[in-house]
Formats: structure tokens, C-alpha cells, sequence
């Protein structure tokens, strides 16, 4: 199985590439791992999602997400919701919410999406320089991103740390040592989880956010 390498970054976002490595790693280990085990049944697909960028703070309160029409994006970045980004949403058509996301997302790194079938829900998926989309029976049903332009409705963003997590989100959010680290957190319109590192920097010793998900990304990996 072969992982498509992220593009490298640019600018002041270089420390944050090389903060995140290791817990890139850890989600490629994540889909090698699963790979081999659907190879085992003729099944075998690896994605992952990087991109740089510096979106502006949004701060919102607790765990408010907010509903109702999904905004399209807020002073020049993406909105992570837990039912969909920006314009996409889960239950769209998969031609739909490729070209949505397109829209967000510039060209995408292959022509038709992934054959993910048997990957516990979902069965395909699409890659961009930026994110990660799964499908489910021609259905748009979730997404992985690592990308710094974006942030949830509340303002979290990749990088922040886990203590400006719990002054977004309070209690509803919770934390976890598997994988290495992860979190999630329920909203209104949807649950968001993804990775935390603890990898030290110059900057923060503070575990930080190394990316976001929400709706259906296929099989578990189970806890180291």
C-alpha cells in the first residue's frame, strides 16, 4: 500500500510540520496496519491529509456549534463542522461533495476516489492537498483533515493546545492516552475528534491538537 507524501510547508507553519511528524505517523501506522488487514481479503487503501496555512482566531463559547445553513467559510478560512466543511455536508451525493470540496480545496490528487470497500463504514474516499473525504454508497460521511486554515465553529484549530480546547468546549470534551493520544468532543451538529501530540517544541509544552475528523472515517485502529 502506498501513502501519498503531504506537500512540504512554507513559511512560519515549518515548526508546525515538524511538531506534527510524529503524530502523522502515527495515523500513516494507522491506515498501514489496516491496509495489511484488508489486503488479506483483496482490500487495500491508505490516505492521509496535510497542508499549511494561518487562519484567524475565532473565539466561541463552550460547546455551541451552532446549526441551521452551513456557512461557507468565516475572514478567509474553512469551517470544520461535525456534520461537514463549509458548503459540504454528510448525506450529499459523492459527485456533489467532490466538487464542493473542490470548490474549498483546488484539485484533488487522483481523478476518481479510492476503493475503500470493507472498510467498516465507509467504502471510498477522495484526497486533496488538504483533507481526506469518505463515502459510504455514493454518500458523503466524513472527513480528516490536518490543515491550519480551518477551524470548528468554537475557533479550534491544528495547533492549539489541549488547555484552549477545554476554554472552547468545557467538559464535553474528552481526552484519551489511545493512539497515542486523542480527543473528541460532541456538538450540536455532529461529534469532532482527532490526534493530540505531547512532541515537545520551542514553542509549547502543552499536548497539542495535530488534526480534526468527524462523521465516518472507516475501521478503528486498535489502542497501542
Amino acid at each position: 500500500m502506498t501513502i501519498t507524501a503531504p506537500p512540504a510547508p512554507v513559511g512560519r507553519d515549518q515548526d508546525t510540520h515538524v511538531l506534527f511528524r510524529e503524530a502523522r505517523q502515527r495515523r500513516r501506522r494507522r491506515y498501514v496496519i489496516l491496509g495489511c488487514l484488508l489486503a488479506a481479503v483483496g482490500l487495500a487503501a491508505g490516505l492521509t491529509a496535510s497542508f499549511a496555512g494561518s487562519p484567524p482566531r475565532h473565539p466561541g463559547t463552550a460547546h455551541r456549534e451552532g446549526g441551521g445553513n452551513p456557512p461557507a467559510g468565516i475572514a478567509g478560512h474553512l469551517v470544520l463542522r461535525g456534520d461537514g466543511i463549509g458548503v459540504a455536508h454528510f448525506g450529499q451525493t459523492e459527485a456533489r461533495a467532490i466538487a464542493d470540496l473542490s470548490d474549498l480545496f483546488g484539485s484533488s490528487l487522483h481523478t476518481k476516489p479510492t476503493d475503500m470497500a470493507g472498510n467498516c463504514t465507509i467504502d471510498a474516499a477522495m484526497q486533496w492537498p488538504t483533507i481526506t473525504a469518505y463515502f459510504f454508497r455514493g454518500r458523503f460521511v466524513g472527513y480528516v483533515t490536518e490543515a491550519v486554515n480551518a477551524s470548528t465553529v468554537a475557533g479550534l484549530r491544528i495547533g492549539d493546545s489541549l488547555a484552549q480546547a477545554t476554554q472552547l468546549y468545557g467538559t464535553s470534551l474528552k481526552t484519551s492516552t489511545s493512539q497515542g493520544g486523542s480527543w473528541s468532543v460532541a456538538t450540536s451538529t455532529g461529534t469532532l475528534a482527532g490526534l493530540w501530540t505531547d512532541e515537545i517544541n520551542r514553542t509549547s509544552p502543552e499536548p497539542l491538537i495535530a488534526d480534526i475528523t468527524a462523521g465516518s472515517v472507516g475501521c478503528p485502529a486498535a489502542s497501542p
